[in-house]
């Protein structure tokens, strides 16, 4: 039997060589197989639609396969549908096939850290190449292309029908879609459709207090004020300017000073000024590991500010001049940094030198869209609650990364205790958060969406551009694309509620919880609950789903999931006060009781209520005791008859007799919505 490492190489090897008979037009036309490309064309594939997946690089996965060796996920529990699936795919393959090596076993044993191995957010390119081919591989409706670049789109009256690309000898193609998904980095077919776009940086603004030039405590060397400060000298002021890119260039430890890894001679351009270090320590197997300096290493401001709006041969150079960067940071590190043993990893990308493909392109243009994602969506306290972003009903992804800006102007002084302007690290307001349907959608083209050059402000993107949330926005572009043909509607038509079921039956998270996942069997009932403000966890992000509901948590329940209207003819119960987080939905529950003939909420009075006086009511509704089955029936089919709406068959069947479950509760009152 052949082993999985055997597997994924054959699988590797065919998928990339075998040259795909193109059609003459496709269901959809996918053109970037980053990670976010590569999940919406699974989710078309699915569906058993046609799919042309393109790509300039040879591979498949985006920057993930080209050097940036981890999920940058600040929760494993965020990570969901495709994205999950091929992060359960590196683990499988790390704790089998890589058993024995010592990072696996090392990480195996210790307590879990944020890029764990063998929990499959972290691996070597080639295993992500592997894991991405297999994964391709299982839809046979997706045709891929590699080495080829967009360079047109065609537009018949307001819709874009076509992609014109350019390979590598010279050649032109022409991919005609039903739909059409710009998964690239650069946002390049919705520019050359016509689509407005915006570049660089806005202003400051009461909706975003960190845009424009700024200057921050982020990633500061010497500790010299409270965490999270801004410093003077920003002017707040908007600008073309984005922040930096480099080369995640790949190094591995070859245990000796000499040998084919030494760069014997630097790069043209070679400054030792530029760059400092501190030593490599290997954490992927094989004694690897991705190369990441902030400051004075291999990120780099300035050339990146053009790179967007230029043509293939001006990104070539821009590339070049990276290039030659990142090599005279490895030469650094071999000397002035005294660790000779690092060199180039010689069994990655070993047709390009042992070098990443792609340039890392941290962000470009951002579209104009039918809503666009700001920093008030994401901080946890200009509109959300203090724990999370503002809920947005219509979202189809979730995001649970800080607010993280590398420079967009270099420091000016290397012996500086911060970095450049431009750096932010937002840690402690970053909260999870939705992301609404419309920032896929351009504002004045149908046909196309956009899952990665998404609409929204500098600063929400320095958050969002993290590949796992580029992936789950890659897949609800393939899923609305499944809709919108299977309907014959535009992309600005798609039923949003319809959207989510369908993501939702694929495992993908549309609101955040650490023990929630699509394993549960009322996971979807949870999901869509909780979208609606009706359910919500604890400050940990815990839903708890096996906690009795409180009279309490189902007064809210039955309230915004069957969409009563609040109804608040005063406090009338002692022990939940105004103040208290029940206190509108209990109240409102109380009018509907009182007034439906039926009365369905259970309370207790010791002592009537007067007119004289509200305070002399002692009146008790006790919010936070466990409902019981007998309860859950009475308030459910009151608050049912109040809303117009019917058992619709359904029958109250518990699996206790004591109590009802957070869990169960919601997944009987789905049913009833």
């Amino acid at each position: 039997m052949k082993t999985l490492k055997t597997t994924l190489v054959v699988l590797a090897s065919c998928c990339a060589l075998l040259p795909a008979q193109r059609l003459d037009s496709y269901d959809v036309v996918v053109i970037g197989a980053t990670p976010a490309g590569v999940a919406a064309a699974i989710q078309a594939g699915r569906a058993k639609l046609t799919v042309a997946l393109v790509e300039e690089m040879p591979v498949p996965g985006g920057l993930l396969t080209s050097g940036v060796s981890r999920a940058d996920d600040a929760m494993v529990q965020s990570v969901s549908g495709v994205f999950e699936d091929f992060r359960q795919r590196i683990a499988k393959y790390h704790r089998t096939e890589l058993a024995n090596d010592p990072v696996v076993k090392a990480q195996l044993a210790a307590p879990r850290i944020r890029h764990s191995v063998p929990m499959g957010q972290a691996w070597e390119p080639k295993v992500g190449v592997m894991v991405y081919h297999q994964m391709l591989a299982e839809q046979p409706s997706i045709q891929a292309y590699y080495r080829e670049v967009p360079v047109a789109a065609k537009v018949e009256g307001n819709r874009v029908v076509a992609v014109v690309t350019k390979d590598a000898q010279g050649a032109e193609h022409t991919y005609r879609g039903r739909a059409v998904i710009d998964a690239t980095y650069e946002g390049d077919v919705a520019a050359f459709a016509g689509v407005p776009y915006d570049l660089g940086r806005e202003a400051r603004s009461a909706e975003e207090p960190h845009a424009g030039e700024i200057y921050t405590d982020a990633f500061c060397e010497g500790v010299y004020q409270l965490p999270g400060t801004i410093l003077p000298g920003g002017s707040g002021q908007d600008d073309k300017k984005i922040m930096a890119y480099n080369y995640r260039f790949l190094v591995k430890d070859y245990g000796k000073a000499e040998g084919p890894h030494r760069i014997k001679t630097p790069p043209p351009g070679y400054d030792p000024s530029r760059y400092k270090w501190s030593p490599l320590k290997a954490y992927l197997p094989n004694g690897k590991v991705d190369v990441l300096a902030i400051n004075w290493g291999n990120d780099w401001s300035g050339p990146q500010w053009a790179y967007p709006e230029a043509g293939w041969p001006e990104r070539a150079e821009i590339a070049k001049k990276y290039r030659d960067y990142a090599l005279g940071f490895l030469y650094y590190i071999q000397t002035e940094g005294k660790q000779p043993n690092f060199g180039l990893a010689d069994d990655e990308f070993t047709d390009n030198g042992n070098f990443p493909y792609k340039l890392y392109v941290r962000e470009a243009r951002r579209i104009h869209g039918l809503y666009k994602l700001t920093e008030s969506d994401i901080h946890k306290d200009l509109r959300g609650n203090g724990l999370r972003g503002p809920l947005h009903d219509d979202s189809v992804a979730i995001g649970l990364y800080e607010m993280d800006s590398h420079n967009v102007q270099n420091p000016t002084n290397r012996e500086s205790r911060c970095s450049g302007e431009g750096a932010i690290n937002l840690v402690d307001v970053t909260g999870p958060y939705q992301i609404p349907y419309g920032v896929l959608v351009p504002v004045n083209r149908e046909g196309l969406l956009v899952p990665v050059a998404i609409s929204s402000s500098h600063v929400a993107m320095t958050s969002v551009r993290m590949e796992p949330v580029w992936s789950a926005l890659g897949e609800a572009a393939g899923a609305a694309a499944v809709l919108a043909l299977k309907k014959g509607i535009s992309f600005r038509e798609v039923p949003v509620p319809e959207l989510q079921q369908r993501l939702l039956a694929s495992g993908a998270k549309l609101f955040f919880y650490q023990d929630v996942d699509a394993s549960m069997a009322r996971f979807a009932a949870i999901q869509k609950l909780s979208l609606l403000g009706a359910v919500d966890g604890d400050e940990n992000y815990r839903f708890h789903p096996e906690r009795p509901i409180t009279v309490g948590e189902l007064s809210r329940l039955l309230v915004k999931g069957l969409g009563l209207p609040l109804s608040i003819t005063g406090a009338h119960f002692r022990d939940a006060p105004r103040g208290h987080e029940a206190f509108k939905y209990i109240e409102t529950l109380y009018d509907a009781s009182t007034s439906s003939g039926q009365p369905f909420l259970p309370f207790e009075v010791r002592q009537y209520l007067t007119y004289a006086s509200y305070k002399d009511s002692l009146a008790f509704v006790y919010p936070d005791a466990p409902v019981t089955p007998e309860v859950f029936r009475k308030m459910t089919e009151g608050a049912l008859r109040r809303a117009g709406k019917s058992l619709k068959g359904q029958k109250f069947e518990f699996e206790s007799k004591t109590t009802v479950r957070r869990e169960e509760a919601c997944g009987m009152i789905d049913l009833l919505r």
